[in-house]
C-alpha cells in the first residue's frame, strides 16, 4: 500500500497540470472557408494599364510583300488589347530581314503502323527579327530574336529517294540566290517567318498581355463559441464574407469597413504572444491578416504577416503560397493593380467599334441600294425621254404645216432630202479629219450613230472614246487611263449634251427639231456674207432665290437663198454667269444619195470658249454614210462589251 500511495499522488498532479494547461490555452476550433474571386493577370508595364488599343508596324525586306500581308492579317493579337490598323497606343515594331538559307537537314521517325522508317527533309534558315514595343514614345522593350527555323521540304519512306529530294531543294535555293527572287512557295521562307513570329507573339503576350483569371483564397474562421474572442472574430468573418461575395474585376475590398477588424486582429498577436499554447489562434489571425492585406494590395503588411504565418504555421504551404503570390504580382505605386475598369472599357470599346463598323456596313449597303434605285429611275426616265424624242421627231416631220414657222421648216427639211427620207434614217457614219489651230499633229474622228446608240472614236494620236448605249454613256481616254484603262460613266449633264447625237437629223445636220417650236424668228441678219433667217431660243430657269436666271441661249442662222443652215450658236450659263460658248459654221454642203440627194455639210468650223480658254478647229468630213452596213469594226466587243447591236 505504501508503494501505491505516492503513485496516485503523482498521477493526480499530472492530471491537474494538463487541465490547467488546457484552460490557459482556451482550446479553439476553426473551419476553413474558400472564396473564388476574379482577378487580372497584369502586364509587366504599369504604363499600359490605361492603354486599350494596339498597332503593329512592319519593316520588311522587299522580297517579303506577301508575307507582310499575312502578318498584318493574322498577327499580333495581344490579349487585353483591341487591334487598331494605324493609331494604337501600344505600338509594336517588327523589322524582318530576308531569312538566310543555312543547310538541308534530314530527320527520321519510325512508323510503327507501317513498320518502317520515315524520312523528312528540312531547309534550315537563319531568321532574324528585331522587335520593339513602345507606348507614348517610351520604349518598353527592345529585343533581337535570332533563331534557326526549319521548313519541311518533303517526306518519304524510301531512303533512296532522299538524295534526289535534297538535290532538288539545293537547286531551288541556288536558283533563288542567282535570280535574287525568294518568293517561290517551295522554298518555305514564309513558313519559317510565321513560325518565328508565332513565338514572338507568345513572348509579347507573356510580357504585355492583360487577361482575366480566377483566384482561390482561403480564410480560417473560429467556431469555438465559448472562446473569449469568438464574437469579435465572428464580426470579421461576416464582414469579409460579405465583401468577398461582391468582389469584381472593377471593385475589390472596402478598406474603410475592414480597418477596425484588422486593428483588432493585429492586437490579438500582442495579446497572444508566440508560444505553443497560442499556436492555433496566432495561425488563424496571421493567415487572415496576410490574405486580407494581399487583397487590399498592401505589399508590406501582407509580406509581414505571411512571414509570421510561416513561423507559426503547422501547414507550411499556406504562408509560403502567399509569399509566392506576392513575389509574382506586378506592383505599381505599392499597388498590385488587381482591380480596374480595363476590361469593362475594353468591352465598351469593342462594342463601339463593332457598332461603328455595322453602321458603316449598313450605310454602305443602304447607299448602294439607294444608288441602284436612283439609277434605275434615272435609266427609266432617260429611256422614256429617248423614245419620246424619237416619236416627237417623226410626228413633226409628218405634220410640218402645223408647226411654228412652217414654211421655213418645210424648206429646210426639203433641202435636207425631205421628211420621208429623214424619217427613214436608221444609222449614220462619219469619217473626218480635224485641224486644231496651233497644232500640227494629225487627228482623225470617226462617229457612228443609231436611234439608240452613239460612238465617237478620236485619234490624236492617243485614242479617245465617247459612247452612248441607250440610257448609259461612257468615256475612255488612253492618255489618262494607261494600261489598266477603265470606262468612266458620264454625269447627267454630260449625258444630256452627248445624247442628242442619237437624234440622227441632229447628228447629220445639227438641226434641233426637238427645239424647233421654241425658236422665235428674229430680224434677218447678214452672217458670213449671206442674208440669213435668225432663230433664237433663250432658255431660262429659277435660282435658289426663286429668281429667273438664264440657262442656255440658242441661235440658228439659215441662208435665205438656199435654206442651208449657215451657223448654230449655244451659250450656257452657270448660276446666271456665262460658262460655255460654242459656235459652228457650216460650209461645203454635198448631196447624199440615200437622202434623195439632200445636201449635208462636209466642212464645219468650230469656235469653243470654256474654262480651258478658247479653241478653234476645223472638221472636214471625208465620208458621210447614211444607213450603211456595219462593216466597220468600231463596234467590236473590245470597245464596249454588250454595246451596239
Amino acid at each position: 500500500m505504501a508503494f501505491f500511495l505516492p503513485m496516485k499522488k503523482t498521477l493526480l498532479l499530472i492530471a491537474l497540470l494538463v487541465i490547467g494547461s488546457i484552460q490557459a490555452q482556451e482550446k479553439i476550433s476553426s473551419k476553413k472557408k474558400k472564396f473564388y474571386i476574379p482577378v487580372i493577370r497584369y502586364s509587366e508595364f504599369p504604363v499600359l494599364d490605361n492603354v486599350l488599343t494596339q498597332t503593329t508596324f512592319y519593316q520588311m525586306d522587299k522580297q517579303l510583300v506577301q508575307e507582310e500581308t499575312v502578318l498584318k492579317k493574322k498577327y499580333f493579337n495581344i490579349e487585353g488589347f483591341i487591334k487598331d490598323p494605324a493609331n494604337g497606343k501600344l505600338r509594336i515594331y517588327l523589322t524582318v530581314t530576308l531569312p538566310k538559307y543555312k543547310a538541308t537537314a534530314i530527320d527520321s521517325t519510325f512508323d510503327k503502323k507501317e513498320n518502317r522508317w520515315q524520312f523528312q527533309v528540312y531547309s534550315n534558315y537563319d531568321v532574324r527579327i528585331k522587335v520593339e514595343a513602345k507606348c507614348a514614345d517610351k520604349v518598353l522593350l527592345s529585343q533581337d530574336f535570332n533563331s534557326i527555323e526549319s521548313s519541311i521540304v518533303g517526306a518519304s519512306y524510301q531512303k533512296g529517294s532522299l538524295k534526289a529530294t535534297v538535290a532538288l531543294n539545293n537547286q531551288r535555293v541556288e536558283q533563288a540566290e542567282k535570280d535574287d527572287d525568294y518568293t517561290a512557295a517551295e522554298l518555305g521562307i514564309d513558313n519559317v517567318i510565321y513560325s518565328s513570329v508565332e513565338r514572338i507573339q507568345n513572348y509579347l503576350n507573356y510580357k504585355l498581355a492583360y487577361n482575366t483569371d480566377e483566384s482561390k483564397v482561403k480564410f480560417e474562421f473560429v467556431t469555438s463559441k465559448g472562446h473569449s474572442e469568438y464574437n469579435q472574430m465572428l464580426a470579421f468573418e461576416n464582414e469579409i464574407t460579405a465583401q468577398m461575395e461582391k468582389v469584381t474585376l472593377e471593385k475589390g475590398l472596402d478598406e474603410k469597413l475592414l480597418t477596425p477588424h484588422l486593428q483588432y486582429l493585429e492586437s490579438l498577436l500582442v495579446k497572444y504572444p508566440l508560444s505553443p499554447a497560442n499556436e492555433n489562434i496566432r495561425f488563424i489571425v496571421t493567415n487572415n491578416l496576410a490574405e486580407t492585406y494581399f487583397l487590399l494590395e498592401n505589399k508590406e503588411k501582407a509580406l509581414q504577416y505571411a512571414n509570421l504565418l510561416i513561423e507559426n504555421d503547422k501547414q507550411d504551404s499556406r504562408g509560403s503560397a502567399i509569399v509566392k503570390r506576392l513575389n509574382n504580382a506586378n506592383f505599381a505605386d505599392k499597388k498590385i493593380r488587381s482591380h480596374t475598369t480595363r476590361f469593362a472599357d475594353l468591352k465598351k470599346l469593342g462594342l463601339k467599334i463593332a457598332e461603328e463598323k455595322e453602321e458603316k456596313r449598313l450605310a454602305f449597303f443602304e447607299k448602294i441600294e439607294q444608288q441602284d434605285a436612283d439609277w434605275g429611275q434615272e435609266k427609266a426616265n432617260r429611256e422614256a425621254k429617248l423614245e419620246k424624242s424619237k416619236l416627237q421627231r417623226n410626228n413633226m416631220l409628218d405634220s410640218i404645216p402645223y408647226q411654228l414657222n412652217p414654211n421655213l421648216l418645210a424648206k429646210v427639211v426639203a433641202n435636207l432630202g425631205g421628211s420621208q427620207a429623214l424619217k427613214n434614217i436608221e444609222k449614220a457614219h462619219f469619217l473626218a479629219k480635224l485641224s486644231i489651230e496651233g497644232n500640227n499633229v494629225p487627228q482623225t474622228e470617226e462617229k457612228w450613230a443609231t436611234t439608240t446608240n452613239y460612238l465617237l472614236k478620236k485619234k490624236m494620236p492617243e485614242t479617245y472614246y465617247e459612247i452612248v448605249n441607250g440610257a448609259e454613256a461612257w468615256s475612255h481616254d488612253d492618255r489618262e487611263s494607261g494600261v489598266t484603262a477603265k470606262w468612266a460613266k458620264f454625269s447627267t449633264y454630260d449625258y444630256n449634251n452627248i445624247v442628242k447625237n442619237v437624234d440622227l437629223v441632229n447628228f447629220l445636220t445639227d438641226l434641233r427639231l426637238d427645239l424647233w417650236n421654241n425658236f422665235e424668228l428674229m430680224q434677218d441678219e447678214m452672217y458670213e456674207g449671206r442674208l440669213c433667217y435668225h432663230l433664237n431660243y433663250f432658255e431660262k430657269t429659277l435660282s435658289t432665290g426663286n429668281r429667273t436666271i438664264p440657262k442656255t441661249d440658242y441661235h440658228v442662222f439659215v441662208d435665205k437663198e438656199n435654206f442651208n443652215i449657215v451657223s448654230t450658236e449655244k451659250t450656257e450659263f452657270d448660276n446666271g454667269n456665262k460658262s460655255f460658248f460654242e459656235r459652228k459654221i457650216f460650209g461645203d454642203y454635198r448631196p447624199v444619195a440615200a437622202l434623195n440627194s439632200g445636201k449635208i455639210p462636209f466642212k464645219i468650223n468650230y469656235e469653243i470658249e470654256d474654262f480651258n480658254g478658247e479653241t478653234l478647229y476645223q472638221e472636214v468630213r471625208e465620208k458621210v454614210e447614211v444607213n450603211p452596213v456595219f462593216g466597220n469594226r468600231i463596234f467590236m466587243k473590245e470597245v464596249y462589251f454588250g454595246g451596239f447591236k
